[in-house]
């Protein structure tokens, strides 16, 4: 066996993830769309770094927030399951989850008077609004069976666990590429546009609206780039329980480390996350959410020395401490939103990961 190999089997992960979970060590798996086996990394002998550098990424929303970015450098690997489980526990301060989950009626307020100020030319033409659901569970013997059922139930998602003791831990399965590489160089989408898997008809004026809000954008920065080798295809992409709009954008160019992440830091937060104009939307959302966001919204994935990666947005995920998750959810609102379908449209994007409880 490849002692440095960091991939597994879903049932040999779910040892893995219990092990560090239970001796308080910086860990990440993931699980690609339609691959079968999960790669696993943890950091045993130094810290994970507050800066994006190679290994696991992990990037905040709002970068001028207090949670900063990080990356995990993988020192220990599933062919070391021995030498984790030999560790000491570590004595680190587990996060408590601050904040309250708001309910209908204080969700539709908001919406509906979000709505007016766009329908009245003020301010934004598109706004994210997000929401909590939070459960208290005992997440050390919870999160190892779930992952498993994430994986099972959801085999075209990006499945992952992301934990730094002390600072956050995540878990998700998200549909949403931020930037990959392939052969002929990287790929992005903007993905916008809810509704749910088996809705008749075309799509609704609002959905459309919304989705080519994000489309124009990453096409005006991909330009920016001086990336002209760009081809773009949109389709229907199903979700889990609901399906979206998505336009695929497939760039060819040469990797490269520089260029790599200049693309992240122009793409990054998208509208489909944020909302129009960028970047006033971002500053505006911490005080109108009335939470803070942390790391939801934000990207997480691996980063190769050589410019490769395979970054997704960190969206359908939930946060979570020893005794609880923290379900976030949000939707982009428009001019044409209407807060009653707002707020079903959470409920089903929530279903994503509440169904595998």
């Amino acid at each position: 066996m490849n002692t440095h190999s960091p991939y597994c089997t879903v049932d040999e992960v779910s040892e893995l993830i219990a092990c560090c979970l239970a001796k308080s060590v910086p860990f990440y798996v993931c699980r690609y769309p339609d691959e079968e086996q999960c790669r696993f990394g943890a950091q045993v002998n130094t810290a994970p770094v507050h800066r994006l550098d190679n290994g696991f990424r992990v990037m905040p929303f709002d970068m001028n927030s207090s949670d900063t970015p990080f990356s995990i450098y993988p020192d220990t690997f599933p062919a070391d399951k021995e030498r984790l489980q030999a560790l000491p526990v570590r004595d680190v301060e587990d996060r408590v989850l601050v904040g309250e989950d708001i309910d209908y009626d204080h969700y539709i307020g908001d919406v509906e008077s979000l709505v007016d100020m766009m329908r009245n030319g003020q301010e934004f033409s598109k706004l994210v609004y997000a929401r909590t659901i939070t459960r208290s569970c005992d997440t050390q013997t919870f999160l190892p069976q779930y992952f498993a059922r994430l994986c099972n139930k959801y085999s075209a998602a990006y499945v992952f666990i992301v934990h730094y003791p002390g600072v956050c831990g995540w878990v998700g399965a998200t549909p949403e590429v931020l930037l990959v590489s392939h052969t002929q160089g990287y790929a992005t989408m903007a993905l916008a546009g809810t509704r749910k898997v088996g809705t008749a008809g075309e799509w609704g004026s609002k959905e459309i609206e919304e989705q080519q809000y994000v489309t124009r954008y990453i096409a005006d920065k991909l330009q920016e780039c001086g990336l002209d080798e760009v081809t773009m295809r949109t389709y229907t992409k199903q979700a889990a329980q609901v399906e979206h709009l998505c336009t695929h954008f497939d760039i060819t160019v040469q990797h490269e480390p520089f260029l790599r992440d200049r693309l992240l830091s122009l793409l990054h937060p998208t509208p489909a996350v944020a909302g129009v104009p960028m970047p006033d939307v971002v500053r505006a959302i911490d005080s109108i959410e009335k939470l803070s966001r942390r790391y939801y919204g934000g990207y997480l994935g691996e980063a190769f020395p050589d410019g490769r990666c395979r970054l997704y947005v960190n969206l359908r995920s939930m946060e979570f401490t020893s005794d609880a998750v923290r379900l976030y959810v949000g939707g982009g609102l428009t001019a044409q939103s209407v807060a009653q379908d707002e707020w079903n449209e959470t409920c089903a994007k929530s279903q994503t990961l509440l169904s595998a409880f």
